[in-house]
């Protein structure tokens, strides 16, 4: 029998009344608030806003379940930055200016504090090292994994699993997430990328699944003594199984999801990749993938089997990492084939929460689905603020996508006199404002134990958007739903 959900609120308010009574002279501890939660699963779309998620429903005709769930709205800021709801909306530049990077988006998220671009869950001088959802789901006994489409040791799986002075030292950051010893495999000696560490991280994750295999194009992230090491140690006891990215070998997905169904394995890793150490990009017809490598979905998968092994509990990140680098690119065909396998991936974890074969359910499992900031600044046309619906998205107009003249933006449009440039009456479609990150809010989908408590994180009203929230406060509502407070309430005597 599963235990219902307690609403922390009115848990308050009744043991508040029942020890305030006539007579009671002292103060009681009373018991701790029951965790709402013992999953929690943080899906992030790197880069996807509000118009990323609009053109991927217009091209696909379907809404995703997840986007049927409750939407919240989330600033992304870094230290030193703001978000004014006015001048959003009245200056097309604002939201361009000083614009939040992955890793202190990611660190703001994960830990509650804000801090400066470039950080890895340290604060802004990247003196201190700071304590992580991830660490505060382990002092609850759980288990913690990570799945990205990009390098493992990325900024927003980067600082989950670590703590690094600077987001390029990924050879330290992988280290540190793997093995807990940002210099387990080498020192600033061997390469710089092994500098930035601020001690060590145990115990390290049980899951990491992602891309940066050296020989395809990893090397700065995850090094082959790394894919080595991982190697000789599989299968030993309280070592990763590890699989790998095998050239000519159409099975990655296969080979990750029999490791993951094997119920001795309790930790594993993954590493592949593709040109340039992402996975192969999708494109939006499904064309692309390499079936050397799986999917995310199947990543996906694959953790949620492992660490639903452990009775605690877990805390699973999962990141669609290069929806954000197909918006640097302006590359709308890429960014729709990266956006829907990241659907199919939410997916996956929705038909995991609903089965029947395991422990979860949508009272002891928090899902959260959001990105970690926009990039593009996707919008209707060239100058408009992004609340103006997208035009047709269509095998037909992606065709027409290419860079505007006197520009290095892209846009779809109806170049009826060929000129590369977007004249009065010719049809616009979508255009690319940046090639950079804005600092526009982003939509947040909530669903399952402790998914209201988002809405006590909210700081402003929106003219657009509505109630919104920091991502400072995505932290403190999963914090919550880990372990909840230990309530300590004065009792007044007569």
């Amino acid at each position: 029998m599963k235990m219902l959900q307690i609403d922390k609120r009115w848990f308050i308010w009744v043991t508040f009344l029942m020890f305030t009574l006539p007579g009671a002279t002292k103060t009681v501890a009373l018991p701790a608030y029951t965790p709402p939660a013992q999953y929690i699963i943080l899906m992030i779309g790197d880069g996807q806003g509000a118009n990323q998620i609009q053109a991927a429903n217009l091209y696909s005709g379907q809404l995703p379940l997840h986007q049927t769930w409750p939407v919240h709205w989330m600033s992304t800021y870094e230290a030193g930055g703001s978000y004014e709801p006015q001048q959003a909306w009245s200056d097309f530049n604002y939201v361009m200016a000083a614009p939040t990077d992955s890793a202190s988006a990611a660190t703001a998220m994960y830990t509650g504090i804000k801090t400066a671009n470039g950080r890895i869950s340290v604060s802004i001088d990247g003196q201190n090292r700071m304590f992580t959802i991830t660490e505060k789901a382990r002092q609850a006994g759980w288990s913690v994994g990570v799945v990205t489409s990009v390098y493992l040791s990325h900024a927003t799986p980067g600082a989950w699993m670590a703590h690094n002075t600077w987001r390029s030292n990924g050879l330290a950051i992988f280290d540190e997430g793997l093995w807990g010893d940002p210099n387990t495999t080498g020192t600033t000696a061997t390469h710089a990328a092994y500098d930035g560490g601020h001690g060590p991280t145990l115990p390290p994750v049980d899951v990491a699944i992602g891309a940066g295999h050296p020989a395809w194009g990893g090397s700065v992230y995850v090094n082959q003594g790394m894919r080595d090491k991982l190697a000789a140690e599989s299968e030993l006891p309280g070592e990763f199984f590890f699989v790998d990215r095998l050239a000519g070998s159409p099975d990655g997905g296969t080979r990750l999801l029999n490791a993951a169904y094997d119920a001795t394995v309790t930790r594993l890793a993954g590493l592949f990749g593709g040109a340039g150490g992402n996975l192969d990009f999708r494109l939006a017809d499904g064309s692309g993938y390499n079936p050397e490598n799986p999917t995310l979905a199947q990543m996906t998968a694959a953790a949620l089997h492992v660490l639903s092994r452990d009775p605690d509990g877990f805390i699973l990140l999962v990141e669609g990492g290069a929806i954000d680098w197909a918006a640097h690119n302006n590359d709308m065909n890429r960014m729709l084939g990266e956006v829907s396998d990241f659907n199919q991936a939410v997916q996956t974890v929705i038909t995991w929460v609903e089965a029947l074969d395991n422990a979860s359910d949508w009272n002891n499992t928090l899902v959260l689905v959001t990105g970690d900031h926009e990039t593009g600044y996707l919008a209707a046309g060239p100058g408009q603020y992004p609340q103006q619906p997208l035009g047709e998205i269509s095998p037909r107009t992606l065709t027409l996508e290419k860079q505007v003249a006197g520009s290095d933006l892209r846009a779809s449009w109806e170049d009826t006199d060929n000129d590369s440039s977007i004249d009065m009456g010719e049809t616009i479609y979508w255009a690319w404002n940046t090639r950079g990150h804005t600092n526009s809010l982003i939509p947040v989908y909530a669903q399952g134990a402790g998914a209201e408590l988002l809405d006590d994180y909210r700081v402003n009203d929106d003219p657009v958007r509505g109630a919104y929230f920091d991502n400072t406060g995505l932290y403190a509502a999963m914090a919550l739903a880990i372990s909840g407070n230990d309530i300590y309430l004065p009792l007044v005597g007569k």
